[in-house]
């Protein structure tokens, strides 16, 4: 039986996404300390990349973002009654992110936060917001995922060949008894977090990403990770994998998306990532390349869609959704 909240339907009614104005190639990045063979540059994967600029930070990449999924949604930013804002590339004590970016997107009445969660930022965003639209007091959420994972590579390295800049947002609508508001139906989510895995990467006093685990098990532990929150959200709704148009989980690198396909048993061309032509965008690669996917036409109204992440922590998320059109803006209320 589907797990299904029929009074207090929560539907995604638009998306959005933001990529920077430089789009770094592999002929234009700066000189690596040891350069890269032509062989291994293939292996990582990644042939184009967004640096943020000036005027690119992590509140106007986002309200950019959130724009474009406000106007798809047909709904304006006064409509908003939350603000999710997923991010941890520029965390930092005072001030947070997200007022500046109700206060840039103009959501008078909405209330803000930001949330952490490293790359499984936006699904965990996804399942905050949609408790918050179970209460009849809320009616419409932005949740956005804004990272400068540029930021976190230590200069030379070749991180920075992986590593991109991006923001990628949802709009969320309740739907009550007597109102569909239209767009694709959140189905239900699944949330997992364990601390015995937290020391496995950590952020160095000179603020570069360092790993303290071989990389194949890092793939491992991801694939098991997303497999594990995926087979439990899928067996909660009576479905499997059959019935799943599409995988779009967070991009993470090459080896862990191979990691994913094999562990989830599914024919690589059933698992979406723009991975290759915006590199590691952390928590905005799944609303990135969803974006990026209904842009080119693979997804489709009516797709069942399973998107996955993992983060450092530990934390692991997946969400099961179908994506529908935006009603049109004189059908809102």
């Amino acid at each position: 039986m589907q797990h299904a909240h029929p009074a207090h339907d929560v539907r995604i009614t638009g998306f959005g996404s933001y990529l920077p104005a430089l789009m770094h190639t592999n002929a234009t990045l700066p000189a690596l300390d040891d350069p890269l063979e032509p062989a291994d540059l293939a292996r990582i994967g990644v042939h184009r990349r967004g640096w943020a600029s000036e005027g690119e930070g992590i509140a106007e990449m986002a309200t950019l973002a959130g724009r474009r999924a406000l106007d798809r949604a047909g709904v304006t930013a006064a409509d908003l009654d939350l603000v999710i804002l997923a991010n941890w590339t520029q965390r930092r004590y005072l001030p947070d992110f997200a007022p500046t970016v109700k206060r840039l997107l103009g959501a008078e009445r909405a209330f803000a936060h930001d949330l952490g969660c490293a790359c499984a930022g936006f699904l965990y965003g996804l399942a905050t917001a949609t408790e918050f639209l179970r209460n009849p007091r809320y009616r419409r959420a932005l949740v956005v995922a804004s990272e400068q994972t540029s930021r976190r590579a230590r200069p030379g390295s070749r991180a920075t060949v992986i590593l991109g800049d991006a923001a990628g947002s949802f709009v969320l609508e309740r739907a009550g008894r007597d109102h569909d508001p239209g767009g694709g139906q959140l189905i239900d989510y699944e949330l997992a977090s364990d601390g015995a895995h937290a020391g496995i990467m950590e952020i160095t006093e000179a603020g570069w990403v360092h790993s303290h685990i071989a990389q194949r098990e890092l793939c491992a532990l991801a694939a098991r990770s997303i497999v594990e929150v995926s087979d439990r959200l899928l067996a909660r709704n009576g479905r499997t994998l059959a019935d799943v148009t599409w995988v779009v989980p967070h991009s993470g690198t090459a080896g862990v998306q191979a990691a994913i396909v094999a562990a989830l048993g599914l024919p690589a061309q059933r698992v979406l990532s723009n991975y290759a032509q915006v590199g590691n965008v952390s928590s905005a690669s799944i609303p990135v390349a969803l974006d990026h996917f209904v842009a080119t036409g693979q997804v489709q109204p009516g797709d069942l869609v399973l998107s996955a992440a993992v983060g450092g922590g530990w934390y692991a998320a997946a969400a099961l959704y179908t994506m529908g059109k935006p009603a049109p803006r004189e059908a809102r209320a």
